[in-house]
């Protein structure tokens, strides 16, 4: 979640079920259910996520330049979510662990939104979405 987070930093978290674009989370994998991961949500339920060679795009609207290397993504390269699933990916997604290489999150993983980070103290600051979206006109 670099540059957003890093390893070590302690954060304050909350139980929220109201989550929306751009909040980052904390969640397991039924696969390793002792490991959280903390990322950011790009995909809402029944949303159709695509990776094209130049962007990330959501139900058609561009959201970011894409950079990624498809060799390390596994074959899919566009998604469509279930009415319970989110989309999400790290801050520093070239480099990642996240929905691109496992797929979309069910919403009952889900166990906090992350609200702040705390430490180390010169850091304290709210949930910041503009280090992974650039700014639009809704914000």
């Amino acid at each position: 979640m670099s540059p957003c987070l890093n390893t070590n930093d302690i954060v304050l978290a909350k139980y929220c079920m109201k989550l929306t674009r751009k909040d980052i989370i904390s969640f397991h994998l039924p696969s390793d259910p002792e490991k959280h991961y903390i990322k950011r949500i790009i995909g809402l339920p029944s949303e159709f996520i695509e990776f094209t060679n130049s962007d990330i795009i959501v139900d058609g609207k561009k959201i970011m330049p894409n950079n990624i290397d498809y060799n390390k993504m596994n074959t899919v390269h566009s998604w469509y979510l279930e009415p319970n699933q989110f989309f999400v990916l790290g801050d520093n997604y070239l480099d990642s662990y996240d929905s691109k290489s496992f797929g979309p999150i069910n919403i009952n993983w889900v166990k906090y939104k992350i609200v702040s980070k705390v430490w180390p103290l010169g850091s304290l600051s709210l949930n910041n979405s503009r280090t992974f979206f650039p700014k639009d006109k809704n914000d």
